[in-house]
């Protein structure tokens, strides 16, 4: 896995964790609605980064252009 690939997937990971921080706020007795908002929007932002580093990259790399999905994933990106 190349340098790259592997920053793109330390955004995941660090939405992974911020997902799971909006879930134990959500489980609480009297979770604070603003702050899980706060928390889903940070991760939705780092799957956003995640999304243009790791498959970008790699569709300018195999030359499909920046933007462009992937070989055999044309409709499994959707735009927000």
């Amino acid at each position: 896995m190349k340098l790259e690939d592997r920053l793109a997937v330390k955004l995941l990971a660090q939405a992974q964790s911020a997902l799971g921080k909006a879930v134990n706020e959500t489980l609480c007795t009297e979770p604070d609605r603003r702050i899980v908002r706060a928390m889903v929007a940070e991760a939705a932002e780092l799957i956003r980064e995640f999304n243009e580093q790791y498959f970008d990259l790699s569709a300018a790399e195999t030359g499909r252009g920046p933007g462009g999905p992937p070989a055999g994933e044309a409709g499994m990106r959707r735009k927000p």
